[in-house]
C-alpha cells in the first residue's frame, strides 16, 4: 500500500532525485545536502542491500502520518517513550529558505509521543528505506535509530528519526510566540511551513491523537497568517 501526498514532495520526485537536486540548488554553494551516493551509503550502513531479517516497522510522528510515500503493508497507532515531537529542526530548503528558515518536527529527548507505525515487508525494506533516506536525511540532521514502540499488537522495534543535537540545524527551545511567527511566514520549494504544521495537526486529530501543544501552535499560526494577509 502506498500513498501520494496532496501537495509537496512526491514519491516520483524522490525516486528521480529531483528533490535532492532542488535542495542542493536552494542551499547554495556551501550546501550540506548529501549526494544520492552519500544517502545510499548511509542507508546501507544502517540496513544492507541483502537484508534478510524481519519486516521493518517505521514510526511516524509528523508528516509521515499524512504523507508516508513508502510502500507499506499495514499501519497501526503506536506510542514511544523517552522522546517527544518538537519543532526543533531549522529548514533552509523544503519548508524555508536560506534568508528565512522555517521549522519542522523532530523527536527530541524526554517525555512520550504518540504516532503511527508503518510495516514494510522485509523484501522491500532496502528500496523503501532508500526512499525514506532521500526524504529525511538530506541534510544529515537526524539520527536514524531503532526504538521500542508500544502498539495494539504489542511491542515492536521500529525505525524512527531523532534530532541530531550536534547539527547546525538543531533549534533550541523557543517560545510558542516566536515559533508560530516563524512557521506562519516561512516557505520553501516543498511548500509553506504553515501547511506542514496544519496538515500534521489535522492528521493527528483524524487518527485520534490529542496533542494540545500542536493544536495550540496551529491556532496561533492561523491567527498570524490572517494578520499577515490583512497587512
Amino acid at each position: 500500500m502506498s500513498e501520494k501526498c496532496p501537495a509537496g514532495i512526491s514519491r516520483e520526485a524522490l525516486m528521480e532525485g529531483r528533490v535532492q537536486k532542488l535542495a542542493q540548488s536552494r542551499d547554495g554553494s556551501q550546501s550540506s545536502v548529501m549526494s544520492l551516493e552519500e544517502l545510499q551509503a548511509s542507508r546501507r550502513s544502517f540496513l544492507p542491500d541483502n537484508y534478510s531479517g524481519p519486516d521493518i516497522w517505521i514510526f511516524g510522528y509528523g508528516s509521515l502520518i499524512w504523507n508516508p510515500l513508502v510502500d507499506y503493508e499495514s499501519k497501526c497507532s503506536a506510542q514511544l517513550f523517552g522522546y517527544h515531537r518538537r519543532f526543533c529542526l531549522w529548514t533552509r530548503i523544503g519548508r524555508g529558505s536560506p534568508d528565512y528558515p522555517g521549522l519542522v518536527l523532530a523527536l527530541d529527548r524526554g517525555g512520550s509521543v504518540s504516532g503511527i507505525a508503518f510495516k514494510i515487508p522485509a523484501a522491500k525494506a532496502p528500496s523503501e528505506l532508500d526512499m525514506l533516506w532521500r526524504r529525511e536525511m538530506l541534510n544529515n540532521s537526524y539520527n536514524p535509530r531503532f526504538v521500542t514502540i508500544h502498539t495494539s499488537e504489542g511491542k515492536k522495534q521500529a525505525l524512527t528519526f531523532v534530532i541530531k543535537r550536534s547539527s547546525p540545524a538543531f533549534a533550541d527551545k523557543m517560545s510558542d510566540e516566536r515559533a508560530s511567527e516563524i512557521i506562519a511566514r516561512a516557505s520553501g520549494f516543498v511548500g509553506p511551513c504553515a501547511q506542514y504544521l496544519l496538515e500534521t495537526e489535522k492528521a493527528l486529530c483524524d487518527v485520534g491523537i490529542a496533542d494540545k501543544h500542536m493544536s495550540k501552535l496551529a491556532s496561533m499560526v492561523k491567527k498570524k497568517m490572517a494578520a499577515i494577509a490583512r497587512d
